[in-house]
């Protein structure tokens, strides 16, 4: 059985590979590590890092690889090598974000925390979903799914902008999604897909 591994509150990172597994109906083990045992569970881990996913006693890490395994046993990868082209451009673009987001997280510092989530919000939070949007609009035939049909790209970024717009970052405004009708229209006809909604995880992270 494969058995995930992360902290002990959701991220989108672990999320995408919960839920492509559930919704291909492939059994998983999750553990969630306590943060403050971080430092001591950190060394058994290949580069130091979290999720990790273990198969047959064996260890992957990073994101970007283990989620495309799992979108490839769950049917929710693509064969034609421009469909995967477009999925791992939305796998990267959520990667991205991340980065450009994750020095206000990490900083301590209130105030300097503050300052680099207000210089996110100019500089970084409407280009990245700009591009996200385009994207969407260049290749989504039937402007529902990015590859016309649900795939690992759709849970992904349906992940990303829940993220984004559930009030978790602080000084995101909750309407910023609303410059991006395509991606509003888009997060909820996926947030209503009865195959993905329905789904334990699903609830888990919406709840």
């Amino acid at each position: 059985m494969i058995k995930l591994v992360y902290f002990d509150f959701n991220f989108w990172r672990v999320d995408i590979l919960r839920l492509s597994l559930s919704h291909g109906k492939i059994p998983y083990h999750y553990k969630r590590i306590i943060r403050a045992n971080w430092p001591q569970e950190k060394k058994r881990f290949p580069f130091g890092q979290l999720p990790i996913m273990e198969i047959d006693g064996k260890i992957f890490a990073h994101t970007h690889s283990m989620v495309r395994y799992c979108a490839v046993q769950s049917g929710l990868y693509a064969q034609d090598p421009i469909k995967a082209l477009v999925i791992d451009q939305v796998i990267d673009w959520a990667n991205e974000i991340t980065l450009r987001i994750a020095p206000s997280i990490r900083e301590k510092n209130i105030e300097k925390s503050s300052l680099l989530r207000k210089k996110f919000i100019k500089n970084e939070l409407h280009t990245w979903f700009g591009y996200l949007e385009n994207l969407f609009d260049s290749f989504s035939e039937d402007r529902k799914f990015f590859i016309q049909k649900f795939s690992i790209a759709d849970i992904t970024a349906w992940r990303v902008i829940h993220w984004f717009i559930s009030g978790q970052l602080d000084q995101i405004p909750l309407d910023f999604i609303d410059k991006y009708p395509i991606l509003k229209k888009f997060y909820k006809e996926i947030s209503n897909l009865k195959s993905f909604n329905h789904l334990k995880e699903f609830k888990d992270i919406v709840n």
